[in-house]
């Protein structure tokens, strides 16, 4: 049984085929960049004012004969005199050698402009360079970044109308189990399937669903036309040793190759690795909500992310707001609620709990056998698709 690191070691050494894509840039949300975007102009292009006011050459006077006006878009041709300005608008080229003095610090009175004395003139004020944000040629976004709104615009400002992007894998989802969906007192709700769907939406992945009853014939057939169809095949359930644990068998019988089936992990050890001789791959999770919800962050995203050029989620360390001990023999991924006063380790009824989970806002990293103090800063990994305190506003449980 290997442990995390192993396990993940392993999956990052993987070799698949990967392509990439041109995309508009409209389009682009959270594709991740096979190619660096360049500037392809100074940014400003000219010195630009970065407020409404006047534009002024002279640091010693305080009343200006105002000569002209400088709209966004337009230019202003020729050269001030010391006691001259121009009214200027936020976003317009400024006068070579200008300043620019805010409207709230200036008394008009026709065309004379009056600064307040205890403003201080300064030549460059209130001013952005031209190439001072990046110059012509700049790298403004590298590869391996996954773009967000503001990269997107970023891309764009440099003049960017497509971006070569990472072609996401296909996903093919297969729920597993003669209870999953099933009617009477032994059937159960299927939330993995819409689960691991609401994933590949995140991540931007093009997916198909399936489920297989524990046959092994049908589970077979299922499996085979998932592989030939989709980069990545993800199971639920059936990966461990029970009798009815039928996946690693119908993985072998589609052209897999096993590469791990167990790590050393709360909740999610009986985890499934396999892959074939094109590059694709397979990745079964067990069966219990809480342990697919977190295998699918811990492995699946990762696993994903060698066909976007490497990407994974990010890691970040955040500090405890309360004391909290493991004591298992095994490292823990525990739901966790984050705010400003830090993690919150959620109290759970096991990996059958998803009530508990959702609502956490990730998981956090705790090693076998610690205790760790208010204040002690750990590894937190926050669920995909979740922004800072978006987390579902569920009744809150006795062991929350």
């Amino acid at each position: 049984m290997l442990t995390y690191d192993e396990a993940l070691a392993l999956l990052r050494g993987l070799q698949v085929p990967a392509q990439t894509e041109e995309l508009p840039i409209e389009h682009a949300l959270g594709a991740v960049l096979a190619r660096e975007v360049r500037a392809g102009c100074d940014q400003p292009p000219f010195d630009r004012a970065t407020m409404d006011g006047i534009a002024v050459r002279s640091c010693e006077r305080r009343v200006f004969c105002v000569v002209g006006s400088v709209m966004a878009g337009e230019r202003f041709e020729g050269a001030l005199a010391e006691d001259e300005a121009v009214a200027i608008m936020t976003g317009a080229p400024v006068p070579e050698g200008c300043g620019v003095v805010p409207v709230e610090v200036v008394e008009r009175d026709g065309e004379l402009a009056r600064v307040d004395p205890s403003w201080e003139l300064r030549p460059g004020r209130n001013v952005a360079r031209r190439g001072e944000d990046a110059q012509e040629g700049a790298a403004v976004l590298l590869a391996g970044a996954r773009l967000s709104v503001a990269c997107v615009a970023a891309a764009a400002m440099a003049g960017a109308r497509t971006v070569e992007a990472w072609q996401p894998p296909r996903l093919g989802i297969l729920t597993t189990g003669d209870e999953v969906g099933a009617a009477g007192p032994a059937g159960i709700q299927d939330s993995n399937g819409p689960l691991l769907a609401a994933f590949a939406t995140a991540l931007g992945l093009p997916f198909e669903r399936a489920h297989a009853p524990d046959d092994a014939e049908r589970m077979q057939a299922v499996l085979r036309g998932l592989a030939e169809r989709n980069e990545i095949v993800v199971t639920v359930g059936g990966v461990s040793m029970g009798e009815k644990d039928l996946v690693p068998a119908a993985a072998a019988m589609a052209g897999y190759r096993q590469l791990l089936h167990r790590v050393a992990i709360q909740p999610g050890k009986p985890l499934l690795l396999a892959q074939r001789d094109d590059g694709r791959a397979l990745m079964g999770l067990p069966g219990n909500p809480v342990s697919v919800l977190a295998t699918a962050h811990l492995f699946l995203a990762p696993l994903v992310g060698r066909f976007l050029g490497g990407w994974e989620p990010a890691w970040l360390e955040r500090p405890l707001a309360v004391a909290h001990a493991h004591r298992g023999k095994r490292r823990l991924f525990l739901p966790a609620r984050l705010d400003a006063s830090g993690l919150h380790p959620i109290a759970w009824n096991g990996s059958g709990d998803l009530y508990a989970a959702a609502h956490g806002d990730g998981l956090v990293d705790l090693e076998p056998g610690g205790a760790w103090g208010p204040g002690t800063v750990l590894r937190f990994l926050p669920y995909l698709g979740q922004g800072a305190d978006e987390r579902a506003l569920l009744p809150r449980s006795p062991r929350a």
